[in-house]
């Protein structure tokens, strides 16, 4: 009888702790709020992207790349790329032929965050965010139809 009540003891001292452990991870962890983080890319994108790519993310053919309803958001490793550190060269988006250049832009991880979440989830786009977290990752990441500016 006493090795039951030991064991039973042992057994809620560990759902004990593991409980205690679960509150301290749910404590640190924060629901990523999307909405929030598109309003502060819309600011974003207004003061630094809008002169190129229009107000409705439609671009200038053959000129400024469209960012509207186009599959070329989908690669979240090259997109963080090319907006933080500029892009050069040819490039197909939509089916129209671009040979331009963009120069980076001066972004903390959770402004990038912002503005790619605007984009990628306006004027017919559909992503999943792109976390700060996932800024520096990605600049490491080996990435394909990728030249720097």
């Amino acid at each position: 009888m006493k090795k039951t009540i030991g064991l039973s003891t042992m057994k809620l001292q560990l759902f004990f702790i593991l409980f205690l452990f679960t509150l301290v991870l749910c404590s640190f962890y924060q629901v990523f709020d999307l909405k929030a983080s598109m309003e502060r890319g819309k600011t974003i994108y207004e003061a630094q992207c809008m002169s190129c790519h229009m107000a409705e993310g439609e671009g200038l053919e053959g000129i400024f790349p469209p960012l509207a309803k186009t599959d070329y958001l989908n690669d979240k490793n090259r997109l963080i790329k090319v907006t933080v550190l500029g892009v050069r060269g040819p490039m197909k988006i939509n089916g129209v032929d671009y040979n331009g250049e963009m120069t980076s832009f001066d972004l903390n991880n959770e402004q990038v965050s912002d503005v790619l979440n605007y984009i990628r989830n306006s004027w017919g786009n559909k992503g999943v965010p792109i976390l700060p977290a996932e800024i520096q990752p990605a600049l490491k990441a080996s990435t394909k139809d990728y030249r720097p500016y």
